[in-house]
């Protein structure tokens, strides 16, 4: 599994992207589910395609790993700063600034690179009995880069789409009216919504870059992540799980501890996502959620 809650410290860069004046609604195939169940999509840069991961817990636009930076020469250094993963160690990255991306049919203008280490990625993840994580994907997307354009995951039909609005989607034969709608938080630098269980109220991060729905809890000092994450007894299973007072459970959350710069309550994963229809509506500081029914999983290509 993986974790790759990542939050980075706040700079004055800017992401500048374009889109249509008018409506606009850009499908893009899911090529493959990682080995930690990312979804992956192709992002051209240059003349190189990179097959990469869908990573909304990661704080900016592109990150790629060491291995692949000297494949892009149009690449425009801008600084180097720490980045944190959900274990708390802290890694320095160095952003580049780059002119275009293109994902399918959209072109996105001057977006942010960081290089992301070898080290830093295996950090990410947590594997069983010791064994060495899968290969992983030679980059990963963040939520910063969908700001200015607004992102549909229907993780079932495996695509993504670039969309205006709300009314576009519909337009586009998607039912909104059984859409619940709810705040979507993103001033920390993370995509959070608030979230009740029969206890707490929870802030929760929207995390595709997670296998498993998480809730941060401290454990033993004497055990590890890795001793703890797959025992049985691990996982809490809350009877209610309401957004914007609308019930969303049950649901099983797995308990490990987050450290990051900032608190964070609980982590909604791909758990979550393969049985949601989720819209972020980034203009509009809205998300929009719709139960699908379970569809048989596919197997990665």
């Amino acid at each position: 599994m993986t974790t790759s809650c990542f939050y980075k410290e706040k700079q004055d860069t800017s992401q500048l992207t374009t889109s249509e004046s008018t409506a606009f609604f850009v499908s893009i195939p899911i090529v493959k589910f990682s080995s930690t169940q990312a979804p992956c999509i192709s992002v051209q840069i240059e003349d190189n395609t990179f097959l990469m991961e869908l990573d909304l817990g990661l704080r900016g636009d592109l990150s790629i790993t060491s291995s692949f930076i000297n494949q892009i020469s149009s690449k425009t250094f801008i600084s180097t700063v720490p980045m944190y993963g959900f274990n708390g160690k802290e890694h320095l990255t160095h952003l580049y600034r780059i002119p275009k991306v293109k994902i399918g049919g959209m072109i996105l203008i001057e977006p942010i690179l960081q290089e992301n280490s070898y080290q830093s990625r295996q950090e990410s993840v947590i594997t069983q009995n010791g064994n060495p994580p899968s290969p992983r994907e030679p980059g990963r997307i963040g939520w910063e880069l969908f700001h200015n354009v607004n992102l549909l995951l229907d993780i079932q039909n495996s695509r993504i789409a670039f969309c205006d609005s709300i009314e576009t989607l519909k337009n586009h034969g998607y039912q909104i009216e059984s859409f619940i709608k709810a705040p979507l938080l993103i001033e920390r630098g993370l995509v959070e919504l608030e979230a009740k269980t029969p206890i707490d109220l929870l802030r929760c991060v929207l995390d595709t870059g997670s296998t498993y729905n998480i809730l941060n809890t401290e454990i033993e000092e004497a055990k590890s992540i890795e001793e703890v994450i797959w025992a049985p007894s691990n996982s809490l299973e809350y009877s209610s799980f309401k957004i914007n007072e609308t019930e969303f459970g049950p649901i099983i959350f797995h308990r490990i501890p987050i450290k990051l710069p900032i608190q964070i309550d609980a982590i909604l994963g791909m758990e979550f996502f393969e049985n949601h229809l989720v819209f972020l509506d980034f203009s509009k500081k809205q998300v929009y959620f719709r139960k699908e029914i379970k569809k048989a999983k596919k197997q990665n290509s």
